[in-house]
Order: C-alpha cells, then sequence, then structure tokens
C-alpha cells in the first residue's frame, strides 16, 4: 500500500519484482497514476481516487501539518478502496505515509503488518518530524501541535470506527509497527544504534527500473555531474536554472533530470556538454558520475551513495533537511544554502568535494554498507519470513 508520490513508490518495486520472482503474489493498492509502475514489477494493482494527487505539492513542501492531513486524507480513500482487494491475503505492507490505512487495514483484517520507511525511522531517541519540522527559533511545530493534534485523533477515531476498529487513536498513530523495513543503512539513520530488531535497515533497494531511459558518457572523458532537484525544480525553477548555469561554466559533462511540467526550455540555452533529460535513470548516469547535486531527496541520495558518488545538496524545503544535515554530518558531501547560492559559490563547491580524499573516503565506506545491508533481496527475505512465523 502507497500513495502515488514516485519518491515512496519507487523503493518498492524492486521488492516487488523480487517477492514475485519468487512466486509470491503481491496485490498493491495505490492510484491510477502509479499502477503501471506496480504492474510493471509484477503486482497486481488495485487503485483508489487520491487527494494527495490533487493537491499543489507547492502548499505541502514546508507545511507538516497540511502534508499529514491530505496523507491522511489518503488513508481514508484507500480504505474505501480496500473492498475491492482480492481474498486470501496474508500480510500488510504498508508505506509509512498512509500508517493509518495500513494499520486499521491489519487489525480489521486480522493481518500480520509490515512498515516499510523510505527515509529516517522514528522512535523515542530521535523524531522525523521533530528533526523536519522544528523550525528555525526550534518552537515553530510545537506551537501549532497541541490543538492540530487532538484534531488528527479524532479524525483517525472516526476513521477507525468506521471500519469497526476501535483501538486507542493514540496508538494506530504512534506505536512503533512490530516489524519495519528501512530503506536505509544503519550508519546513515540519526541514532541508529537505538533501534532494536523490530527495525531492519535494508538499505536501499534498487533494481531494474524499465519505464526510465538509460544514459551513456559521449565518450569525451569529462567528469560527470547528475543534477536532480525532482519536482522541487517546478516550484523553484530558478534555483535550478543557477545550479545549470554553475556546472555548464565547468569543464564537465552534466546531466540535468527534469521534473513533470518542465521543459528544457525552462532552463535557458544549454552549452553541448549540458544534457536535459527527462525520466532518465539516475543509476545509470551515477555510475559514471564524480558529483551529485541535488536538493536532498533522500532517494537521489541513496542513489548517489550506492555508487560511492559524493554530494552537493541545497536542501530547499523543511523535508529536505534531515538528509542533507545527516550527510553533511557523515562527511559524504557538502551542504549549501539556498539563499546564498551563486553559480560561482556552487561550482567551487562541487570541484572541492570531487576533489576531497575525505569525502571519498566516506563514501565509499558508505557505499560497502549500503551493498552489505541487502536491499531488496534482504527485504523479500524479511517478509517471507514474516509468512512463515504468522503461518505457525
Amino acid at each position: 500500500m502507497c500513495h502515488p508520490d514516485h519518491g515512496h513508490v519507487i523503493p518498492t518495486l524492486a521488492v516487488v519484482a523480487e517477492l514475485t520472482r519468487r512466486g509470491n503474489r503481491v496485490t498493491y493498492l495505490t492510484a491510477e497514476s502509479t499502477a503501471p509502475l506496480v504492474a510493471e514489477a509484477g503486482a497486481t494493482p488495485v487503485t483508489y481516487d487520491s487527494p494527495y494527487e490533487r493537491v499543489d505539492t507547492r502548499e505541502l513542501e514546508d507545511d507538516p501539518l497540511r502534508l499529514l492531513s491530505v496523507l491522511l486524507d489518503d488513508s481514508e480513500a484507500m480504505l474505501g478502496a480496500a473492498g475491492r482487494l482480492p481474498g486470501g491475503l496474508d500480510a500488510i505492507v504498508y508505506d509509512f505515509s498512509i500508517l493509518h490505512a495500513g494499520r486499521i487495514l491489519a487489525r480489521k483484517a486480522g493481518l500480520p503488518a509490515t512498515q516499510l520507511i523510505p527515509i529516517f525511522a522514528s522512535n523515542a531517541h530521535y523524531s522525523l518530524l521533530a528533526s523536519t519540522y522544528e523550525g528555525e527559533d526550534g518552537g515553530g511545530l510545537d506551537r501549532a501541535l497541541p490543538g492540530w493534534v487532538d484534531g488528527m485523533l479524532a479524525r483517525i477515531g472516526t476513521l477507525a470506527r468506521a471500519h469497526g476498529v476501535h483501538d486507542d487513536p493514540a496508538e494506530l498513530w504512534w506505536e512503533i509497527q512490530d516489524a519495519n523495513l528501512v530503506t536505509i543503512p544503519r550508519s546513515f539513520q540519526f541514532a541508529g544504534e537505538t533501534f532494536d530488531d523490530r527495525f531492519t535497515f535494508v538499505g536501499p533497494c534498487l533494481g531494474e527500473r524499465r519505464f526510465l531511459s538509460e544514459w551513456e558518457p559521449p565518450g569525451d572523458g569529462l567528469p560527470v555531474a547528475l543534477l536532480s532537484f525532482g519536482t522541487v525544480a517546478t516550484t523553484r525553477p530558478e534555483l535550478l536554472r543557477t545550479c545549470v548555469q554553475a556546472l555548464a561554466e565547468l569543464p564537465w559533462r552534466t546531466v540535468v533530470t527534469l521534473a513533470g511540467g518542465m521543459d528544457a526550455a525552462d532552463l535557458g540555452p544549454l552549452p553541448p556538454t549540458v544534457e536535459a533529460r527527462r525520466w532518465v535513470s539516475h543509476m545509470s548516469v551515477l555510475r559514471h558520475a564524480s558529483v551529485a547535486v541535488t536538493h536532498g531527496g533522500i532517494g537521489t541520495a541513496m542513489e548517489a551513495l550506492s555508487w560511492g558518488c559524493p554530494l552537493v545538496v541545497v536542501p530547499t524545503t523543511a523535508l529536505d533537511r534531515p538528509p542533507a544535515r545527516r550527510i553533511g554530518e557523515l562527511g559524504l558531501g557538502r551542504t549549501l544554502d539556498p539563499a546564498g547560492l551563486t553559480p560561482g559559490l556552487l561550482a567551487e563547491q562541487v570541484l572541492a568535494v570531487a576533489g576531497d580524499e575525505r569525502v571519498r573516503r566516506a563514501t565509499a565506506a558508505m557505499r560497502a554498507e549500503i551493498r552489505a545491508a541487502g536491499g531488496a533481496v534482504r527485504a523479500a527475505d524479511e517478509l517471507e519470513r514474516r509468512l512463515v512465523k504468522a503461518a505457525v
């Protein structure tokens, strides 16, 4: 179960492919827009009408309360479509963003559940919500929470009771699921040593993505950079243009990935060394890249680190801040303030990161940990182990 956000759906595709390769039957509840992706991975899609898709992402980027409210809307819509799921299901696997739908459905059906976490996990020692949205003065979110939390709990309780579940709404929201698959390596997790055996850090689940085109360097021997700002590029095109200008001034080859709704013309005149591509495989670029420049999306960061590629991060939204901070803390690259970004500064930092031996050692170590974490194969192993345990 996953709402139609590519940053959440894509990490599940390799797991779906591995499960179906082993002969498991996978049904995937998602929106119509992402149904072809999960079908290509081998799952049978069941679709629902997603409120999340109808909201302008600019409204959500720096407003945690609005985002969580919309995701609860999606949970409600998912549960409304759950009656079309086939019989004979043995387990529920849900993305943490729509945890209310996953937990209510699992209780209603009496099935074991596993939570997929494609970013940082939370426990008593680390809160992703607080880390993301604490605000510049450390209190912006706290001041808004009390009344808002009461309203959310009331909505969760009403939704659960509508589906015959009468558990405490606070438990439905804040309990730690007894099985969690986290698609980052443990050392990348804040307070990673404090997470118990309910959390399995499988690292990024990277598989074939046939819906993306491949890229090969033209053989000119120039260093390669990937520039990717995801959907953030559509709300902050001037920032992407600054980055393009910086990389265009270097004797490098740059591949710029374009989000939906963008066109290469939006970037201005491009020199021959800068290629603007839509739906290109990041992995095919990163295997050749010396640096990745990104807004801090965890998916792109994990893809880069799986190749030992260092990062220059320009965090533009609240959601970007925790990954950017962690990349800096671990010496995996550098973080730049978008407010003071200039082409000259970015070009300088790209060259500095590419030539930094300490960064190179740190990214090589992270690449080794990612490979050892197990990825999609280990995630499938854990899910199958849960099925066996539930059947005993």
